[in-house]
C-alpha cells in the first residue's frame, strides 16, 4: 500500500467518524446568520433611508405593506449574504461536510422563524421576536387575512435565498478545509 493511499484511507475513516451534520456547528452558523442579518439591516436602515428596504410584507401592526420588486431584491441580497456567512461559519466549524452543515444552519434559522411565528399566532404578536425586531418573519406573512401574491413571493424568495446562501457558504467553507488538508499533505477523497 502506498503512502498516498494510506493517507486517503485515513482521511476517509476520519470523515466517517466525524463527518455528517454537526449540530453545534449548524447552530453556530445560524447565530452567525442572525448576526449578519441584524448588522446588514442596521447598515441599510441607517445609511440608505431612500431605499425601500423591508424583509417583511406585513408591518408590526399587522398592516400589509406594498412590496416592489426592488424591495424584494434588496431583501434577498441581505438574506443571501447572511446565509452565505452562516453557511461558511458552519462549514468551517464542522470541518467535514461543509455543504450539509451550511444547509443545516439554514434549517435551524427557518425553524427558529417558524417557532416565533407560531408563538405569535398562539399567544399574540408580542411573542414573535422576529416580527417585532424587523427580522425575517416569513411564516407570519402568509397567515394574514389580506395576504397578496407579492407577500407570498417575498416570503418564498427569502426562504429559498437563505438556503442558497447557506449552500454557497458551506461550499466555500468546505473548500478552505480541503485546501488546508492538501497543504498538510492529507489526501481528500470525494465526500
Amino acid at each position: 500500500m502506498t503512502a498516498r493511499h494510506e493517507r486517503q484511507l485515513n482521511r476517509t475513516s476520519v470523515r466517517d467518524r466525524f463527518g455528517g451534520v454537526d449540530t453545534p456547528a449548524a447552530i453556530g452558523g445560524m447565530i452567525a446568520m442572525l448576526g449578519t442579518l441584524v448588522f446588514l439591516a442596521s447598515l441599510i436602515g441607517a445609511g440608505a433611508g431612500a431605499l425601500d428596504y423591508r424583509l417583511n410584507a406585513i408591518d408590526i401592526d399587522g398592516n400589509l405593506q406594498e412590496l416592489e420588486v426592488v424591495t424584494i431584491v434588496i431583501a434577498a441580497l441581505v438574506v443571501l449574504a447572511s446565509g452565505f456567512v452562516g453557511g461558511w461559519v458552519a462549514a468551517r466549524m464542522a470541518r467535514y461536510d461543509g455543504v450539509i452543515n451550511g444547509i443545516a444552519a439554514a434549517v435551524w434559522l427557518v425553524a427558529l422563524v417558524a417557532v416565533f411565528a407560531a408563538l405569535g399566532a398562539f399567544f399574540g404578536s408580542e411573542y414573535n421576536a422576529f416580527q417585532r425586531s424587523g427580522l425575517p418573519d416569513w411564516f407570519s406573512q402568509i397567515t394574514t387575512d389580506d395576504v397578496t401574491a407579492m407577500a407570498v413571493v417575498g416570503g418564498l424568495v427569502g426562504v429559498l435565498t437563505v438556503f442558497l446562501g447557506a449552500f454557497l457558504g458551506g461550499k466555500v467553507g468546505e473548500g478552505y478545509n480541503l485546501k488546508a488538508d492538501n497543504a498538510r499533505g492529507i489526501e481528500n477523497p470525494a465526500p
